[in-house]
C-alpha cells in the first residue's frame, strides 16, 4: 500500500499544531507515513516541532514527526506539501495594516493595500517553494493556504501551470458552517452554490438534502427582522472581530439581497464605515501577536517543558480540517465538493477565461473538476472585473519589478480614493518592505 509523506511548509506558524493533530487523527485514511515540519526560522519551527513530536508520540505512535530548516531534506520523497507561509511574520502585517490606516483607508491582511503589500512579499517566496518542489518532488500535491490567495494563485498557475497545485481558503467553509449552525442543519446535509474571487464572492443558493433552496427564506428573514448569524456565546468564546464582521454580512445582504456575500466583501461594500471604527494604533495584527500567537506558543513551550501534550487544546479548528479533507479526497478518490481557486476556463461563462476564480470543485485522485456556474449578473461581474484587474496587475508588479504596474494596481483597488493617496501609501509600504519586496523600478 502506498504511504504518504506530508510536509508542512511555514511550520513555525501558530496554526501548525492543529494541522498536525488532524493529520495524525486521520493517519489510516491518509495512509500517513511521516510528517516533516519545514520553516526558514529555526527558533519558530523548533518550538512547534518539539510540541508536535511530543503530540505524535502520545497520540499516534508509529508516525514519525520531525522538523528542519533544510528544504532538500523536507521535500525529498514528499507526497503532499501544505504551504502556509508569512514572510515578515505578523510584525510586517502590522505595517501593512497601519500604513494605509494612517492615510484613512483600509488596513487589512488580504484586502486593500495591506493585501497588496503582503502579496509582494509572498509571491517571490511562494514561487521559489513551488520551483523547488518541481525539482525535488515533482509529483507531490501542493495545497497552498498562504494569503493573499487571490494573487498567489494567479502567480502560481501562471508561472507553474503544470504543477500539481491547489490554492484553497478556509473562509468559505467557515461561513458555510456558520450559516449551517444558524439554520440548525448539519453542514454535511447542505450544498452551497457559490462564485467569485478569493475573499470576494457570493453564495447564490443553499440546498438541503431534499433539494429545497433555503436562501430565499433566509433572505426574507434578513429583510424583515433583526438577524445575527453568530450567537453571543460564540462571540464571547473567541473575540468579537468575527461577530462584527458577520453583522456587516447581514447589512450587505440587506443592501444587495440577490446573493449572500462572503464576509470579506464587507470591506468593499462598507469601506468608510468599517475604517472609521478601526484603531490605527492597534490593529488585527497586534491582536494576533498579543493573543492568538501568545496563547499557542506559550502552550507549546509549557508542554515541551512538562514533557507531555495531554492537557493541551491545540488540536481543533476548521483550518486544519479543511486542508486535510482535501488531501483525503485526493488520496481516496472521493470526488467530494470543495470551494477552490482555479483557472476559470469557462466555469463562469461571462468572465475572463484565463483568470483565477473561486468556485465549487469536485476533488479526486485526478485533481479537480470545477462546477459550471454559468453567467453571473452584471453587478457582480463588474465588481469582479475591477478586482481581478487589480490582482493581475499586482502579480505583474511582483513578477516584473515594475513600479508603474504597481501604481496601476493600487489605483484599481476599490479602497483607494485617488492617485495621491494611492501613491503615498504605495511609497510608504515600499520603504517598509524594502527587505522583502522585489525592487520596483
Amino acid at each position: 500500500m502506498k504511504k504518504n509523506k506530508f510536509v508542512v511548509v511555514g511550520a513555525g506558524s501558530s496554526y501548525t499544531p492543529a494541522i498536525v493533530a488532524v493529520l495524525l487523527s486521520r493517519k489510516d485514511d491518509l495512509k500517513l507515513s511521516e510528517i516533516v515540519l519545514y520553516d526558514i526560522d529555526a527558533a519558530r519551527v523548533a518550538r512547534t516541532g518539539q510540541f508536535c513530536e511530543l503530540y505524535a508520540r502520545e497520540h499516534a505512535q508509529g508516525v514519525p514527526v520531525s522538523y528542519t530548516t533544510d528544504i532538500e531534506t523536507a521535500f525529498r520523497g514528499a507526497d503532499f506539501l501544505f504551504v502556509q507561509i508569512r514572510p515578515g511574520c505578523n510584525q510586517q502585517r502590522e505595517k501593512d495594516e497601519k500604513i494605509p490606516l494612517s492615510h484613512g483607508i483600509l488596513g487589512q491582511e488580504t484586502c486593500g493595500l495591506g493585501g497588496f503589500s503582503f502579496a509582494l512579499r509572498c509571491i517571490p517566496a511562494i514561487l521559489d517553494i513551488v520551483g523547488k518542489a518541481q525539482e525535488i518532488c515533482p509529483n507531490a500535491w501542493i495545497l497552498n493556504y498562504s494569503n493573499p490567495e487571490a494573487m498567489i494563485s494567479e502567480a502560481i498557475y501562471r508561472t507553474y501551470p503544470n504543477a500539481k497545485a491547489l490554492c484553497i481558503c478556509d473562509m468559505p467553509i467557515s461561513q458555510e458552517e456558520t450559516i449551517a449552525d444558524f439554520l440548525g442543519i448539519p453542514h454535511k446535509d447542505l450544498t452551497f452554490k457559490y462564485f467569485g474571487l478569493n475573499h470576494f464572492g457570493w453564495f447564490t443558493n443553499i440546498y438541503d438534502k431534499d433539494g429545497n433552496d433555503l436562501l430565499p427564506a433566509l433572505r426574507e428573514r434578513v429583510l424583515s427582522e433583526t438577524v445575527s448569524l453568530v450567537n453571543a456565546e460564540a462571540e464571547e468564546k473567541h473575540d468579537n472581530y468575527w461577530g462584527e464582521m458577520y453583522k456587516h454580512v447581514i447589512e450587505g445582504f440587506q443592501a444587495y439581497p440577490e446573493f449572500l456575500p462572503l464576509v470579506y466583501i464587507s470591506y468593499y461594500y462598507f469601506h468608510n464605515e468599517i475604517v472609521s471604527h478601526m484603531d490605527p494604533n492597534y490593529t488585527r495584527a497586534n491582536y494576533v501577536l498579543d493573543v492568538r500567537e501568545k496563547v499557542v506558543f506559550d502552550d507549546c513551550e509549557r508542554c515541551i517543558a512538562a514533557g507531555t501534550t495531554k492537557d493541551s487544546s491545540l488540536h481543533t479548528g476548521v483550518h486544519g480540517n479543511y486542508i486535510v479533507d482535501i488531501a483525503n479526497a485526493i488520496i481516496n478518490n472521493t470526488h467530494e465538493r470543495f470551494i477552490i481557486n482555479t483557472m476559470n476556463h469557462g466555469a463562469i461563462g461571462n468572465f475572463n477565461h484565463d483568470a483565477v476564480v473561486e468556485v465549487p470543485c469536485y476533488v479526486s485522485a485526478g485533481g479537480i473538476e470545477p462546477v459550471s456556474v454559468g453567467y453571473i449578473p452584471q453587478f457582480h461581474k463588474s465588481l469582479m472585473e475591477a478586482q481581478k484587474g487589480y490582482e493581475k496587475l499586482a502579480v505583474e508588479a511582483a513578477l516584473t519589478g515594475s513600479y508603474q504596474k504597481a501604481l496601476q494596481a493600487v489605483l484599481l483597488n476599490r479602497t483607494v480614493p485617488s492617485y495621491a493617496v494611492g501613491k503615498a501609501v504605495l511609497d510608504e509600504l515600499m520603504e517598509a518592505n524594502k527587505d522583502y519586496w522585489p525592487e520596483l523600478k
